[in-house]
């Protein structure tokens, strides 16, 4: 270990001479400084792993505890795993279970590797996390200098799988007057160059003008997924339920475009609203109305139509509909408006609800295109329907606070819960302590293992690993 350690504070030593001089010489400047000492701290961070790893390898080999139990069938086998800081290929004893007759590499099992893994679980992490707001290649390009192909992406995100909307957790339920609660979907593009909806929907319950014209909304939280709109809607309500202390609450608002879908939310979220997109319906409005001017009578409704809305006059509404579709000449126009007519009528408790006291106003427009569309529809590509609910899933999840990363890490974690093969025995781990309590300081000067931390790293991978 003494070698390691000499050699890594020779180079750093090194590196800063050379980097001083050149600099007042004129050769080189900061950009320079940053791209050389990256490539010594990935120099430095692939020997110190390879010095890690070596170091186990030896302790395991020479654990009576181990020796009790696994005999050792091949004592040195290679192995190469992709990091951040590049390939790095090793070697490992491969022992064999005296009692059970079967065969493992106790090193890996330690560590935390699974079988057949080429890339390590932390790169892993990175990819996903970088995957969510750029391409499969960029995000592997941007985590290794190792290539890794698109597909070998496309594995690491199966293997994340599909995030619970519900996965995180809520600390304590809050109390409030009013929740909100908006919907729309996005249209992503297939790769058999079909279209698939998928529905973003998003609780708060309070709205802070951060400046002129933008607002910041208050305890957002995200739900989405290739589910049906039941189910979806049932996540909504078994959030609000944990959440939020519902004898406080005394209105619960669900915004939308008038689709069917976000209507039901209305049947699975007791005592809720519905209220139609103010945005929605100013599109329908234009319908209506945005040719009544070039007329060769011209006719202005638009204030009076708005009014009438506002108002919750539904009569009148209808009545001035008809009269600016009787006024129309153009078939095609006519058919237009009577479809704008048919929204309006049957969205009427929806604007009824928009006019109402809180003058409400949906912003969901702009969280489809922030949470999804940046990422699933706004570039020339086709997804798999998998593909599509896991990204989407994924950037839900980052928005709502979680970390991609760290999910990852339980995940591995929690399967290796189940797999503890072997517990060295504490004598073992005392002797590791021991030994690096002894090496020489001046060369240990600074590292995480010394002072009152002597041998805690070791101890602490140990635990970690359930070995």
């Amino acid at each position: 270990m003494n070698n390691i350690i000499q050699l890594i504070a020779k180079k750093v030593k090194r590196e800063i001479e050379e980097s001083v001089i050149k600099v007042l010489e004129g050769d080189l400047n900061l950009d320079n400084i940053v791209d050389s000492v990256g490539e010594m701290v990935n120099d430095i961070g692939a020997k110190t792993i390879l010095a890690i790893i070596d170091e186990l390898n030896d302790i395991i080999k020479k654990s009576p505890e181990r020796s009790g139990k696994y005999h050792i069938h091949k004592s040195k086998v290679n192995r190469t795993l992709i990091t951040r800081f590049g390939e790095l290929a090793f070697e490992r004893a491969y022992y064999k279970n005296i009692k059970e007759n079967n065969y493992v590499y106790i090193l890996d099992e330690l560590l935390g590797i699974e079988k057949y893994e080429r890339i390590e679980g932390n790169l892993k992490g990175d990819i996903l996390d970088k995957a969510t707001n750029v391409s499969y290649e960029k995000a592997a390009e941007l985590s290794t200098s190792v290539p890794i192909t698109r597909e070998t992406v496309k594995r690491i995100i199966r293997e994340n799988g599909a995030i619970d909307n519900l996965e995180l957790e809520i600390k304590e339920k809050k109390k409030v007057n009013t929740i909100y609660i908006e919907a729309d979907e996005d249209h992503v593009p297939l790769q058999n160059g079909k279209n698939k909806e998928m529905k973003l929907i998003y609780v708060y319950d309070d709205k802070t003008e951060v400046s002129k014209g933008r607002t910041r909304l208050e305890n957002i939280r995200y739900f989405t997924g290739e589910m049906h709109p039941e189910d979806l809607w049932t996540e909504v309500a078994t959030y609000i339920y944990e959440a939020y202390d519902l004898d406080s609450v005394e209105n619960i608002y669900i915004a939308g475009d008038g689709a069917r879908w976000i209507k039901t939310g209305t049947e699975i979220i007791k005592g809720s609203k519905y209220v139609l997109d103010h945005y929605h319906l100013s599109k329908y409005v234009k319908i209506l109305t945005a040719h009544l001017g070039s007329l060769d009578n011209p006719i202005y409704i638009d204030e009076p139509l708005w009014n009438y809305m506002k108002a919750g006059n539904k009569k009148s509404t209808m009545e001035i509909i008809n009269f600016a579709i009787n006024e129309t000449p153009m078939k095609s126009k006519k058919e237009s408006m009577k479809r704008a007519k048919r929204y309006i009528s049957n969205n009427w408790e929806g604007i009824k609800n928009l006019f109402g006291e809180e003058k409400y106003r949906c912003s969901a427009e702009g969280h489809i295109s922030h949470i999804l569309s940046d990422r699933l529809s706004s570039r020339p590509m086709g997804w798999s329907v998998i593909g599509a609910d896991e990204m989407a899933r994924m950037r839900v999840y980052k928005a709502n606070g979680g970390s991609i990363k760290e999910y990852y890490r339980k995940l591995r974690t929690d399967r290796k819960k189940e797999e503890k093969i072997l517990e060295l025995d504490k004598k073992v781990i005392n002797g590791v302590k021991r030994t690096y309590s002894n090496i020489d300081p001046d060369i240990m000067t600074d590292m995480p293992y010394i002072s009152r931390t002597e041998g805690r790293w070791l101890k602490n991978m140990l635990k970690a690993s359930c070995f």
